[in-house]
């Protein structure tokens, strides 16, 4: 990791990210992160990505290869991850099926799962993390439209509403706002894997 650093400072290049991040992740190294010593803690999310990079490789050599993206410097475009967005970033936002998802087979095994109440293993048809990803029922059901077209995050929400109006537990309606939560969540978590696209 060093060389290839030195090597992209001397070739006048600017790192942007591993091919693979999810695989260089250094915090999935340790059972309990949140429960690291103290000097770990406070000092971790502080180091640069290049330090972090190398520690991963020091305490776990798996890579045999390095890929990566890189580019010239400061041309970038500003981006902000999805977890950051604002409520009013969300109600703009539509949604977009991952295009190898897009498929019929998937299609077919998904509305097999939602008609049978089983969860959908998603992770079998676009395996990203090397583990496997299931996505409940509802959810999928929620999201079977993406297989037509891409969707506005009001339409997805009033999908769940249809879907899900009353709380399992309670019996109350669910109200527009945890309704909205509940699909935003969805949506990170998929969007984190790269099973959905959302765009601003």
């Amino acid at each position: 990791i060093p060389d290839l650093f030195a090597g992209l400072r001397e070739a006048n290049l600017e790192f942007i990210s591993m091919v693979h991040w999810r695989q260089w992740d250094l915090m999935s190294l340790f059972k309990e992160p949140d429960n690291l010593p103290v000097f770990l803690a406070m000092s971790l999310p502080d180091i640069s990505v290049e330090d972090r990079l190398h520690l991963f490789e020091l305490l776990h050599p798996v890579h045999r290869l390095i890929d990566f993206w890189c580019g010239h410097p400061e041309q970038g475009q500003s981006f902000t991850p999805i977890s950051e967005w604002t409520l009013s970033d969300w109600q703009k936002a539509t949604v977009h099926l991952h295009p190898q998802l897009n498929i019929p087979d998937v299609k077919q095994n998904i509305l097999k799962a939602i008609t049978e109440l089983q969860p959908f293993e998603i992770s079998r048809y676009l395996p990203v993390s090397g583990v496997q990803s299931l996505v409940d029922s509802a959810v999928a059901s929620c999201l079977l439209p993406l297989f037509d077209a891409p969707q506005s995050m009001p339409s997805l929400v009033e999908r769940w509403q249809r879907l899900r109006p009353v709380d399992p537990v309670t019996l109350e309606p669910i109200a527009e706002q945890k309704a909205f939560d509940t699909v935003k969540e969805a949506l990170m978590g998929l969007e984190n894997y790269g099973y959905v696209l959302v765009e601003g």
